[in-house]
């Protein structure tokens, strides 16, 4: 049987376009392999450059998804989240020498970074997290910032404007906001403060981190600081009773302080005297935070109780 001249002709020429068709399927995913490729080799680079600009300041850290919060002070306040609206001030700028001021709503920034004032609101910047447009690091590193905050906020350039040129901001450029929060407010804070103002906090002080105390048991002998070794116990409940920590079946054990992950319980114990005991409803910001745990719901206050039996020795 002789071979079909159209058949075979149809074959060869559905062979040439599906070769073409998996060349420009393999080029493409090779240019964009490439792409990303180099993406991230900028970002190790930048990374390390950013950790030694930090380095450079001293300053102490938190970093998650490859955005920098730097802790220049300790705050107790509501962690920033999706959904909330604040106001504040910043000022942009690259990190890597000379450094340059991009952007600001600081009017004497702006006019020491010779910036043109006209064409620029000076006025605190108000977003609602989560709805407004802002760049991806720093919308990420608001999330790790506290009401009333004044912070410094860096970041990779692929969190920024990666290989753009905008303004005197070069491509694959390393960005710092400092960052100074002057309002906040969402439904998780306005949610917890109804519970908070709903409870009987008759015979409870109100510290000046924001959690209530009541001291039931006072000797008038020495207090730990938050870098002392104690010996006690504690317990941490739900507002029903439930208990979501205690260190009561190791009681024998020393804590040291600086290793506890509860604010509340840092700070108990610092309210405490030796041989004393504390009761304590504390916020969620001093607690299990915006995200809870299995057992408490985000943004819900907790009972905490604390007994120092003595401060060990050095």
């Amino acid at each position: 049987m002789k071979p079909n001249m159209n058949s075979l002709k149809n074959s060869a020429s559905n062979l040439n376009m599906n070769s073409k068709t998996i060349f420009l399927i393999g080029f493409l995913l090779f240019f964009f392999a490439c792409d990303n490729s180099l993406e991230e080799d900028k970002k190790y680079s930048e990374i390390s450059s950013i950790e030694s600009y930090i380095s450079g300041n001293n300053w102490t850290y938190e970093v998650k998804d490859d955005v920098y919060h730097v802790i220049k002070d300790k705050y107790y306040g509501y962690q920033l989240n999706y959904g909330d609206t604040i106001l504040f001030w910043y000022k942009g700028y690259t990190i890597k020498s000379p450094i340059v001021v991009f952007d600001t709503n600081i009017k004497d920034e702006a006019l020491a970074a010779k910036l043109d004032t006209s064409v620029r609101s000076l006025e605190p910047f108000r977003a609602i997290i989560g709805k407004t447009s802002l760049l991806k690091g720093l919308e990420k590193g608001l999330l790790l910032c506290r009401e009333n905050e004044s912070t410094t906020i860096l970041f990779p350039s692929n969190l920024g404007y990666k290989d753009n040129t905008m303004g005197p901001v070069e491509p694959w450029s390393s960005l710092a906001f400092d960052v100074e929060i002057i309002y906040h407010n969402g439904p998780g804070k306005v949610n917890e403060q109804n519970i908070i103002n709903s409870l009987n906090l008759d015979g409870y002080k109100q510290h000046s981190s924001g959690l209530y105390y009541k001291i039931t048991t006072n000797t008038g002998l020495a207090t730990p600081t938050e870098n002392d070794t104690i010996y006690g116990q504690y317990e941490v409940k739900t507002l029903s009773g439930i208990t979501i920590e205690s260190n009561k079946a190791n009681s024998d054990e020393p804590i040291a302080l600086s290793s506890l992950d509860l604010e509340a319980l840092k700070i108990g114990f610092t309210l405490t005297t030796t041989g004393g005991s504390l009761e304590i409803i504390a916020p969620s910001p001093l607690a299990y935070g915006k995200e809870g745990n299995d057992i408490v719901d985000p943004y819900t206050p907790v009972e905490v109780i604390v007994k120092l039996d003595s401060i060990k020795n050095n």
